[in-house]
């Protein structure tokens, strides 16, 4: 891979992040649970929760002070789950008629 196309490392700590929020979606998590899921360091994990807030996949619980993804970032999962159940159901339409049509 060349440089122009190697991964941001910092793009991927906020990835990791994100994805160790996804774990605990209802109830969310500190940061010091965060900074023990993900081996990142309090000021790390303090810079990927702020963009991923101010990017609007994160959100903090007001009541608890805890961090989980956001509604956004919901929607985008049901959005997708929705595209494959209509791939799903497009390939068993394709199917049907493939078998009817023999």
């Amino acid at each position: 891979m060349s440089n122009k196309t190697q991964p941001s490392k910092v793009a991927l700590k906020v990835l990791k992040t994100l994805d160790v929020l996804t774990n605990n979606f209802a109830h969310g998590f500190t940061p010091k649970e965060l900074v023990q899921a993900t081996g990142f360091d309090n000021a790390t994990i303090t810079i990927h929760l702020t963009t991923l807030i101010e990017a609007g996949y994160a959100e903090v619980i007001s009541e608890t002070d805890r961090c989980r993804p956001s509604v956004r970032f919901a929607q985008k999962a049901v959005r997708i789950a929705g595209s494959i159940n209509s791939a799903m159901r497009s390939m068993e339409e394709l199917n049907q008629r493939i078998n009817t049509e023999r």
